[in-house]
């Protein structure tokens, strides 16, 4: 797997810190939060399929719609969240490192945040990890 921005996780700010396992309340961060350029491009971090597009606001944040993406490959799915996707992609199969969405800026909703791609494992085939007889 790759950054899917070329950066690393986002640290402490206003909102809370980007590591996976961070405090969010009263439950732990889910994902990772790669630091972005907002308009930048973002690459697949796996080899995999790009299932469908992902909306994580039902409502358009000051006229925005937020969105991502719902990715699968080797028994895994990921899923990222603040990237304007490229349509054309979904239902096709992408390699780690190929251009799949363009960076939004998360600050429209959350003044002075880290601007971010924010990046989970949604689902994991325990078959992977086990040894099957």
């Amino acid at each position: 797997m790759i950054s899917p921005t070329g950066l690393g996780i986002r640290g402490q700010d206003k909102w809370g810190n980007g590591r996976y396992g961070a405090p969010r309340g009263d439950k732990p961060h889910k994902g990772s939060d790669f630091i972005c350029v907002p308009g930048q491009e973002v690459v697949s971090p796996i080899n995999g399929v790009f299932v469908r597009i992902k909306i994580p606001y039902a409502e358009p944040v000051k006229g925005v719609f937020f969105s991502g993406v719902l990715l699968r490959g080797n028994g895994y799915d990921v899923t990222m969240f603040y990237l304007e996707p490229l349509k054309a992609k979904v239902r096709m199969p992408v390699k780690k490192g190929e251009v799949i969405g363009i960076a939004q800026d998360l600050r429209i909703k959350y003044d002075e945040i880290t601007p971010h791609i924010h990046l989970e494992f949604s689902s994991i085939n325990p078959e992977l990890f086990i040894n099957l007889p």
